[in-house]
């Protein structure tokens, strides 16, 4: 008598290869894309990352800052060669109140024109309103005895 081995119930493990998880963090894509690259679904992934102590948030705070390290370190190697746009970019970034370009908007408004000219607007559909009510409609203009003559001829 032979005896079939019972199927394993339930859902297969998933199992996240950290070491991608952190490269692709480095390259510094978005969560969704990590999870697009290594086949998971954005629910499972993030119950992955919230669990306490997880390898799995501890890989991609690596791999942010591991993509961090390489982009700071490449831009210091331009300032050292002298790079103008380099150096730009570092000191608009570094020191935002003296060196970023800044943008100044002044517009005035003047709130008593735009509600006197809305006012307008509202006597005016008003009046439109009042001469459409006092005019005929359509309806009472045709003499229904007139119609019925001119459908039979």
């Amino acid at each position: 008598m032979t005896t079939k081995t019972p199927k394993k119930r339930g859902r297969k493990p998933i199992i996240i290869d950290y070491e991608q998880v952190e490269h692709l963090a480095s390259l510094n894509l978005g969560i969704m894309d990590i999870c697009r690259s290594i086949g998971v679904g954005w629910d499972t992934f993030n119950k992955h990352r919230n669990k306490k102590n997880s390898e799995l948030s501890d890989a991609l705070a690596r791999g942010k800052a591991k993509g961090l390290q390489r982009a700071t370190s490449k831009l210091a190697e331009k300032i050292n060669e002298g790079d103008f746009q380099s150096i730009q970019f570092y000191l608009k970034s570094a020191d935002r109140e003296r060196w970023a370009e800044k943008q100044e908007v002044s517009h005035t408004l003047n709130l008593s024109e735009i509600i006197s000219s809305a006012n307008s607007r509202i006597i005016d559909s008003r009046i439109i309103e009042h001469q459409a009510d006092a005019l005929p409609s359509a309806r009472e203009d045709i003499d229904i005895k007139q119609l019925n003559k001119a459908t039979k001829s």
